[in-house]
């Protein structure tokens, strides 16, 4: 049985880790999880820039905070050369994992035409998954989670679907991570441990 390969892709507080772990628990075989957050917490502290208190812009550097186009507070990180070779070098490793035979859920936040452009052409094989959120709901739980710079949830929002295209697309408004992890497990399997499921 060859390996799967799961993308999710949405914005900041939609679930999508909530649904990777029940998903997890799910899968007939083990489901390792990965995703973009584990290389940018990888990145420097020293290397991440941010406006300043009187509004002007974050200085350039790897990896910077700039202004979204969501409602405010709307915040968006922008990724200089050094990241994107990163994230580069991360979608070849997230591929040759697969290729070895280990099964692959990735919680992804695609945010501009370069690293849409590397997932697209590298993770070529995967199972595309679009998780939604009502935009309010979506506010609510990052200020619930109390661990985000608040504004990134409306900064990933209004572009993370730009331009993407999906095998299955998610609601997570009010549907239970338990449910939708059910229906990918459907999806991507087919009836295989159907029986378990229901």
């Amino acid at each position: 049985m060859s390996a799967s390969l799961i993308v999710l892709s949405g914005p900041s507080s939609s679930g999508k880790s909530s649904i990777i772990s029940a998903l997890q628990d799910l899968w007939p075989r083990p489901l390792f999880a990965s995703g973009l957050d584990v290389f940018i917490g990888g990145w420097p502290d020293s290397d991440v820039t941010f406006p300043g208190e009187d509004g002007s812009p974050a200085s350039e550097s790897g990896m910077r905070i700039v202004q979204g186009v969501g409602p405010a507070p709307c915040w968006i990180p922008e990724y200089g050369h050094e990241f994107h070779t990163v994230t580069r070098l991360a979608h070849r490793f997230w591929a040759d994992m697969t290729r070895e035979g280990i099964d692959l859920v990735i919680d992804h936040v695609i945010l501009d035409a370069t690293i849409r452009e590397q997932a697209k052409g590298t993770l070529d094989d995967a199972f595309w998954i679009g998780v939604n959120c009502d935009f309010d709901e979506l506010i609510r739980r990052e200020a619930a989670r109390g661990d985000r710079y608040l504004g990134f949830a409306s900064g990933t929002f209004a572009v993370v679907h730009d331009e993407m295209t999906y095998d299955l697309v998610l609601d997570t408004t009010a549907t239970p991570p338990d449910i939708l992890a059910r229906q990918i497990h459907l999806a991507v399997l087919g009836d295989q441990k159907v029986h378990d499921l229901f």
